[in-house]
């Protein structure tokens, strides 16, 4: 005989996203007063800071988890609309950095591995003071494209404009630009290798990411 689904008390225990679920329907009304947008079904699960959250735009049935750093920074309050923008079915796993000092764009169906960090700014020296924390930024807008899979511990600089269905391999480096369905390694991240078999501009298979 085929094994009894398990009851309510047995499921949280021994599935963690349904207990992430039950506590985001709970969170939800407090998400959706503090960002410029938060769509329905999506989970923002135990973030490690949220700040400038107002300019933050996040679409439906993403799912943000524990650890994550999300930030607008203050230069970029000022700005029209929101700064940092996460689209539909985005997954991001744990311990994630992403700073907006003056775009980030995130589409739909991107998935982030954990200890990635995506950080449109550079501090510099420009004012010839000692500590950069006392310099001026410099700034580039980010793009990530649909469908795209960063692995584990990616890090995406100032200015990066990756394309649609790539694949970026653990610990690499992204500055410039990818193209389309490119496979990059290394640091700086070098195009190796062709994505076949996807359609960027194919509808999603699901509406929900889990």
């Amino acid at each position: 005989m085929p094994a009894a689904a398990p009851g309510l008390i047995e499921g949280l225990a021994r599935y963690p996203m349904r207990r992430i679920a039950l506590r985001a329907k709970l969170t939800r009304p407090y998400w959706r007063g503090r960002f410029h947008a938060f769509g329905e079904h999506t989970i923002v699960h135990r973030p490690g800071s949220v700040f400038g959250a107002h300019k933050i735009s996040i679409g439906s049935s993403s799912l943000i988890l524990a650890g994550c750093y999300l930030s607008v920074e203050t230069p970029a309050w000022d700005t029209a609309g929101p700064v940092l923008t996460i689209g539909d079915r985005v997954g991001i796993r744990p311990y994630c950095m992403i700073s907006a000092s003056e775009s980030i764009v995130i589409e739909d169906d991107v998935i982030i591995g954990a200890f990635s960090s995506l950080i449109d700014s550079d501090h510099t020296f420009a004012e010839g003071r000692p500590n950069v924390m006392h310099n001026s930024v410099a700034t580039g807008p980010i793009r990530v494209g649909r469908g795209t899979w960063l692995a584990e511990r990616v890090a995406v600089l100032r200015g990066a404009s990756i394309g649609r269905c790539c694949i970026v391999g653990a610990n690499s480096v992204v500055r410039g630009e990818l193209p389309d369905y490119a496979i990059a390694v290394g640091s700086p991240a070098k195009v190796v290798g062709e994505v076949t078999g996807v359609d960027a501009d194919a509808p999603p298979f699901a509406e929900r990411l889990w």
